[in-house]
């Protein structure tokens, strides 16, 4: 997973994290507290089932962009599987 964000002004922030490290089982644990705190009840189970098919559709298209948005003043946020 790719993160990329750019002001207008020209400052670049890259962050890389291995997709296995963000989508697993613990990760939906702790998501699914977190989720039952803000009054969503998803279960963790249902978020690891989630996180699966995004990988699973990560491996059929590689440059997937998950997130891509441009402000009118020039910022950038594009997140890339």
């Amino acid at each position: 997973m790719r993160i990329t964000v750019r002001e207008g002004g020209g400052k670049h922030i890259r962050l890389i994290f291995p997709t296995g490290l963000v989508l697993n089982r613990v990760t939906a644990a702790i998501g699914s507290v977190q989720l039952r705190k803000e009054n969503i009840s998803i279960s963790a189970e249902q978020l690891h089932v989630l996180f699966r098919t995004i990988k699973d559709y990560k491996k059929a298209h590689r440059d997937w962009k998950m997130v891509e948005v441009q402000s009118s003043d020039g910022d950038m946020v594009e997140i890339i599987m």
